[in-house]
């Protein structure tokens, strides 16, 4: 089932976001603005992105002056996020791992953050666990997601042939057209975190409809959910 899910990212990752490449600036800059009250003050932190993807929050950390970590379980899209760093002359560490299955020790990172990857996990309770685990004491989550798929909903493999096992994999994704923030932030609870709360970003869904307006059906708000390790 790993191995579906590492060839599908493989596949799609040429084209993953295509409509956004062009405004990487803006959202590397919204993101920034987002999570400048999210992170204690006066200190260099060691920042893991998990499911790294093409790297933007990556870049986002790097460029605030953090020592990042990116992870993904896609070598593909490795390759991709580590072309974006060398362009915008980014020092970032990338490794090919499962979130699911962390391979770092415990008590390694301040900050742990991750966007769009909820919905593509298959036991939210592993991950958060292995959050909890590689967080130092007072380390935070950072996670953004959002509802990208009615329910039923299957892609047009027609249309898309670059998705034709992406209905394969519908089964093993328990979140795939039912991500909610108030059940990810019961999830974190669960795990062990505390101070957990969620937020909407409505400026976040405006600047992805401008990107994609004829992309997913935006059936929610994005939302951003945190939670701290005590």
């Amino acid at each position: 089932m790993k191995g579906k899910i590492t060839e599908h990212w493989n596949k799609i990752s040429p084209n993953y976001r295509k409509m956004y490449r062009d405004h990487l600036d803006e959202e590397i800059l919204l993101m920034k603005n987002l999570f400048s009250d999210k992170l204690p003050t006066g200190k260099k932190l060691n920042v893991l992105d998990i499911g790294t993807g093409p790297g933007i929050q990556a870049f986002v950390f790097a460029e605030m002056g953090h020592n990042v970590t990116a992870l993904d379980i896609s070598e593909e899209m490795l390759a991709r996020a580590k072309e974006g760093a060398r362009n915008r002359n980014l020092s970032i560490k990338f490794v090919e791992g499962d979130g699911e299955n962390l391979p770092f020790d415990d008590h390694m990172f301040d900050i742990i953050v991750n966007m769009h990857l909820l919905w593509t996990l298959t036991d939210h309770d592993k991950f958060f666990s292995e959050c909890l685990r590689v967080l130092v004491p007072g380390g935070r989550v950072l996670a953004i997601d959002g509802q990208w798929f009615q329910p039923g909903y299957v892609p047009d493999r027609n249309y898309n042939p670059e998705e034709r096992n992406h209905d394969e994999l519908i089964e093993y994704l328990p979140l795939y057209d039912s991500n909610s923030p108030e059940m990810i932030a019961a999830i974190m609870e669960n795990n062990g975190f505390s101070e957990v709360s969620w937020k909407s970003l409505p400026e976040y869904a405006e600047y992805m409809k401008r990107c994609d307006p004829e992309g997913y059906d935006y059936l929610s708000v994005p939302y951003l959910a945190t939670g701290i390790k005590c």
